[in-house]
This record gives C-alpha cells, structure tokens and sequence, in this order.
C-alpha cells in the first residue's frame, strides 16, 4: 500500500463518517421532537372517559360552646327518661275485635319466633320460650306488655347556642329486639331537637322537642 493510499484513508474515513453523521443526526432530531411533543399532547388531552363529580357537599363542622361537646350532649340525652323509654307492645290475652295494625302483626311474628301458640278459639297462649325471651314482659292478668325496640342515638348534626341556652339536632334510630326485627327490617333515621342549658358552666338537658314515638 502506497503512502498515498494511506493519507487518502486516513482522511477519508473521517470525512465519510461526518458526511453520515450530518445526514443522520438531524433525521433524528427530528423524531425525537416529534416523539417528545405527541407525548405532551397525549398528557394534556382530557381522557375521553366519564368522569362523575360528586354534587354532594361535605356536611359542615359542628361549633360547640365551651363545656359542650358531642359525648357531653349524647350523655344528656340517652340519660333522659323520654329517649331512654323503649317502645312496647300491648296484647290481650282474650280474642277482641277492632285489634291494631300492630297487634294483628304481633301475632305471626311471636309465632314464628316460637314465643306464641294460638288456640283454636283464637286465644294466644305464651309458649316457654317466649316467657323465657321477652325481656321485660309484664303480666297484667288481662294482657302481656313487653318491649319491641329503644331508641339508639346516631349523631349531632347542628348546635345553635346564645350563651345561656343551646339547641343541639341530633339523629336517631330504633334498635329492635329479636320481635321487633320482625316488624321493623329497616329503621330509617330520626330527627329531633335537644335544648340544653348553662348554668354555673354546667350544661345541663331542658327538654326533647320532635322525638317520634311511633315504631317504623
């Protein structure tokens, strides 16, 4: 090989390694950009799938006055002799006429608990089970009176106070016993209203307005 061989590969090789480097990098500038930006845009896109906002608003905070808080009032109000009062049923033992929606469907439900048995004139007669399970149960001689549910406090959901006097709303539900869950499958929620005094800073329970005493 010829000294001039040499030279003319010694710098051609370069030159042709350049002249493809300056055809090729730029073709791959150029993809990268466009790769770089389709990505962007596909990021910035809203998704064309649902999106569902909730319209429902966060309930507000409850502001308690100082010496009141939500254990406090609940205290005061399960304490009470009205809340704290179950709801009972009241049935003859001797067949009547004119017999209430409730009694007509007390009778099944005590049945198919095994608590009753009904004699062939219609007479109820409690079974042992049933004087064994009916907490409560009154023996009049006449009728049996015993306990369906009591009141179960859920929450407080507003207090209006003026210094002196506060009026606490609160949320409750019946809490049915093994013969009220025949009648009632699903307690809906109550409202009803507490007002609640201060004396001495020390709050103490007036009186519950609203408190529902039918059983549904």
């Amino acid at each position: 090989m010829t000294d001039e061989t040499r030279i003319l590969r010694t710098v051609g090789i370069p030159i042709i390694i350049a002249v493809v480097l300056l055809f090729m990098i730029p073709k791959m500038c150029a993809r990268a950009v466009t790769v770089t930006k389709a990505r962007q845009e596909s990021q910035e896109r809203p998704s064309s799938g649902l999106h569902i906002e909730s319209s429902q608003k966060p309930a507000q905070p409850v502001s308690y006055p100082a010496g009141l808080d939500p254990d406090r009032i609940r205290y005061l109000i399960e304490i009470d002799n009205g809340f704290a009062t179950p709801h009972t049923a009241h049935l003859l033992k001797a067949p009547h006429l004119g017999a209430t929606p409730i009694e007509l469907r007390l009778l099944p439900a005590l049945r198919k608990l095994g608590y009753m048995d009904i004699a062939s004139d219609g007479t109820p007669t409690l079974t042992r089970d049933g004087l064994l399970h009916l907490d409560g149960l009154v023996d009049d001689g006449a009728s049996w009176t015993f306990p369906l549910a009591k009141r179960q406090f859920d929450s407080v959901t507003s207090v209006d106070n003026d210094g002196s006097t506060a009026h606490a709303a609160f949320t409750w539900k019946w809490q049915p016993n093994a013969v009220g869950e025949e009648l009632l499958n699903s307690p809906r929620s109550h409202n009803a209203r507490a007002e609640l005094r201060n004396v001495g800073d020390h709050w103490s329970l007036g009186s519950i307005a609203g408190l529902d005493n039918e059983l549904n």
